[in-house]
């Protein structure tokens, strides 16, 4: 991974060979397909998100920015567009930060083994993911949540544009 001028990750392919999940931002910088499959275990339904996401440089030298587009299919509903937008920060020592895009937290990981797991504070219910690293193309992100309001789990495998 180099730095820009202007600041933020840019890829480096092969320095992120050698890195793994173990310096996070630079893993990930890049554009990455995505194809998340949502058990809400509460309705009884299956959906499907399937999209592209992308890890691009900010103005900040240990942030990217992560934005998402997809399509979420299911339960006989026509498609509908979604989108997600988050800042990654890299704290050191393999350790980020993520926040929403108008700023607010929404979860601290820790890959120093490889992977991470973390939970999203949304009281009342408990928020629990895990990411892992399959190779230097793609990883998964698991999310179960559970609680008085919700019951699912999320899965979301990510493969790298080529």
């Amino acid at each position: 991974m180099t730095t820009s001028q202007q600041g933020g990750y840019r890829p480096d392919h092969d320095r992120r060979r050698r890195s793994g999940m173990t310096e996070p931002l630079r893993y990930l910088a890049g554009a990455w397909s995505f194809e998340r499959r949502l058990d809400d275990r509460r309705a009884g339904r299956v959906y499907t998100v399937t999209g592209s996401a992308v890890f691009g440089a900010t103005s900040e030298e240990s942030t990217i920015a992560y934005a998402e587009t997809g399509s979420l299919t299911g339960d006989g509903q026509p498609p509908a567009a979604v989108e997600r937008r988050l800042t990654w920060h890299d704290e050191g020592d393999a350790r980020v930060l993520i926040r929403f895009a108008d700023g607010r937290e929404y979860l601290r990981l820790d890959f120093g083994s490889g992977h991470a797991e973390g939970n999203h504070p949304c009281a009342p219910d408990t928020y629990l993911v895990t990411l892992t690293a399959e190779d230097d193309d793609a990883w998964t992100e698991t999310w179960d949540v559970t609680g008085p309001a919700k019951d699912y789990t999320a899965v979301t495998r990510y493969t790298r544009h080529r």
